[in-house]
């Protein structure tokens, strides 16, 4: 595991045309399924615990938002990780900008097609109450072929439907939530490259537009990455982020299929990981349970390391203790 970035805004992404959309829920999994409990050991154990933390902080990521997984270069000088749901929600909000010509559209559905460096991207804004802004019964689809742009590539398609808004951004409180559905959406930036398919439901909301909430959760999604595919079934995500301390917490509850295990373990959050800016979490608490109600449990002892408790033969006391840092994850 490593630290955390700041979050890559969606302008640094596809400039005004950055039209990604959100992972929702209630609607088809992409056939994603759980694979059989991987019996839990001295052996495996700081690799089943590894698959947990990074589902949770790439799903995350952490200070980033949900789905924080994606390295890109930002013309700054260093590697960050692409937020691509919060560019995902930041683009959904500039769906209505689309209609760049000015007045009411005749039609409620507005299609766009968006040049990149190479490729293209579309866009489909169904306006449902015609008022040329986001608001709750609207819906987004894009549509990207192999477009590069600022060094990011995507291809393939993401649908968002049934959004429901309420407030903005500038004058909080304010709250959007709204579903997705891909068979299949890559990104990738950076030499890294993450493909996502799957269902589930991305909330967001603040009452000051400082601290913030948000959750993702469904029935089943998939994200491939760097040679692992890791697999998440019955998910529920919830992160906590305030923009002027930097402080962030984030919880899974979720069955994880990861290729590099050969298998599934669920993983409970016991006390939400917590932490401050780029750094790993210095508190907080998850439990791998496997096989035979076989489990480790992680607790953090700071930024730096945390305890590894081993139970093999899942009679709840446990079979070995150790220290491993947040690196080795």
């Amino acid at each position: 595991m490593i630290a955390k970035t700041p979050v890559v805004g969606s302008a640094l992404l596809l400039s005004a045309a950055a039209f990604l959309a959100a992972c929702g829920g209630g609607g088809r999994d992409a056939g994603v399924t759980a694979s059989a409990p991987v019996a839990i050991s001295s052996a495996n154990a700081t690799q089943v615990a590894a698959a947990g933390v990074d589902a949770a902080d790439g799903l995350t990521g952490s200070t980033s938002g949900i789905l924080g997984v994606v390295p890109a270069a930002t013309g700054q000088g260093h590697a960050t990780d692409v937020n691509v749901v919060a560019t995902l929600i930041g683009s959904v909000r500039q769906a209505p900008q689309a209609n760049t010509g000015g007045g009411v559209h005749a039609a409620a559905v507005l299609n766009q097609t968006e040049s990149c460096d190479s490729g293209s991207i579309s866009l489909s804004f169904n306006d449902a109450d015609n008022d040329q802004a986001l608001s709750t019964g609207d819906s987004v689809t894009l549509s990207a072929s192999h477009c590069v742009s600022g060094g990011v590539s995507l291809d393939g398609s993401i649908s968002m439907n049934g959004l429901i808004v309420s407030g903005d951004q500038i004058t909080p409180p304010y709250s959007l939530q709204f579903s997705l559905n891909t068979n299949g959406f890559t990104v990738s930036a950076g030499g890294e490259t993450v493909s996502i398919r799957g269902a589930g439901t991305i909330a967001e909301s603040s009452n000051d537009g400082v601290s913030s909430v948000s959750s993702f959760s469904g029935s089943g999604i998939e994200i491939s990455t760097s040679g692992e595919t890791l697999s998440l079934t019955d998910y529920q995500i919830t992160e906590t982020h305030n923009d002027a301390t930097g402080a962030y917490t984030y919880a899974i509850d979720a069955t994880i299929s990861s290729t590099t295990l050969g298998g599934s373990v669920h993983v409970i959050t016991d006390v939400a990981l917590s932490g401050v800016g780029a750094f790993d979490p210095d508190a907080g608490q998850i439990r791998c349970v496997g096989a035979d109600n076989s489990s480790v449990k992680l607790s953090v002892i700071d930024s730096a390391s945390v305890q590894l408790e081993v139970d093999a033969d899942g009679d709840g006391i446990a079979d070995n203790v150790y220290t491993e840092s947040w690196t080795a994850l």
